[in-house]
């Protein structure tokens, strides 16, 4: 269900998705992109969700830069699921020309190694799979919605909260007991969620962007089925199953059992 803010793209409560054993509660679980930019009507909107902890799933370089605003009565915690990253770009906090340069130097660099900016976010899904940090991240990101539950609602993003926050949001729906089609469906729901606030980033960089540039352009800025295909089929590649994976990112039967307790009716 989609949470109307202001300035904070792509929010919305899981609250509602079924599974095999219920579905998920309201104003428990939130996905967003990130809070840097949350005006006051933002702030006032996530605080009638009865929320009360933010998981930033973003490195210690980009919290740094662009930090979430603070809200009282709310823990922030950060659960980084890669290492580095060298294409997070603050898109709100920039004009037309500096996001066409810095979107182009990305993909100037994809195409140098042969690479479509396509290409690149199902490598960059595969990476997710294969990484020993993401697979750290991922864990604590599942343990502490399992074992610290809060009396309201818990946020998780990233910078767009499309990547990171879909692959998080993916892993949590399956311990849940979501099928393949609903978690699909809530991932691909990104590029409902942020359509309009594409278009105006792409309205901004169209006089710096050559025409033939601006569908790579928009392969950057919204979400594709196999992006998350590539992510479960090198899971399976890799560890035979999405349940041993879960399983290897150390979360146990009981961890699962207890996302179950806490977040399903």
């Amino acid at each position: 269900m989609k949470i109307l803010l202001e300035q904070v793209a792509n929010a919305r409560d899981l609250g509602g998705i079924p599974t095999a054993y219920g579905r998920v509660r309201q104003n428990k679980l939130i996905r967003s992109g990130h809070l840097s930019i949350a005006s006051d009507g933002d702030v006032k909107t996530l605080l009638s969700k009865n929320l009360r902890r933010v998981i930033d799933l973003r490195t210690p370089a980009e919290i740094a830069n662009h930090p979430d605003v603070q809200i009282e009565g709310v823990e922030i915690l950060n659960v980084s699921i890669m290492s580095a990253t060298t294409f997070g770009i603050s898109y709100e906090t920039l004009d037309g020309a500096a996001i066409a340069v810095k979107l182009q130097a990305g993909i100037d660099r994809m195409l140098a190694r042969g690479e479509t900016p396509i290409d690149h976010m199902r490598i960059l899904y595969r990476r997710f799979a294969e990484d020993p940090h993401s697979h750290e991240g991922y864990g604590k990101f599942l343990q502490t919605l399992a074992h610290s539950p809060t009396e309201g609602a818990t946020l998780w993003h990233c910078t767009g909260g499309k990547d990171r926050c879909g692959t998080c949001t993916a892993l949590l729906l399956h311990c849940l007991g979501a099928s393949r089609e609903e978690v699909m469906k809530d991932y691909l729901e990104t590029n409902v969620q942020i359509g309009e606030h594409a278009q105006s980033i792409l309205a901004k960089v169209q006089p710096f962007v050559a025409e033939e540039r601006l569908e790579l352009v928009k392969s950057m800025l919204l979400v594709e089925q196999s992006y998350l295909e590539s992510f479960w089929l090198e899971i399976e590649k890799r560890f035979g199953s999405l349940d041993e994976f879960i399983k290897h990112c150390g979360v146990s039967d009981g961890d699962i059992a207890q996302l179950r307790a806490n977040y399903l009716q």
